[in-house]
């Protein structure tokens, strides 16, 4: 994918400390801070995860015990 966009992986030092140095000067942050982990992603992943779950079992009983 890098070839397509016409960049390449840098192979020395060198190269990887004249890109950190091009994007300071640009002003982008080469190393951001972590983010903070927030819990309503989890949250919500359980709980459309349990609703699923219910969903297939209630149609998997609803077949057999007709």
């Amino acid at each position: 994918m890098s070839d397509i966009m016409g960049f390449k992986e840098p192979q020395t030092i060198e190269e990887d400390l004249e890109l950190i140095s091009k994007a300071i000067e640009m002003g982008i942050d080469p190393f951001p801070p972590k983010r903070e982990k927030r819990k309503w992603g989890r949250i919500a992943l359980a709980s459309f995860m349990v609703i699923l779950v219910v969903s297939w079992t209630s149609q998997f009983l609803m077949r057999f015990l007709e």
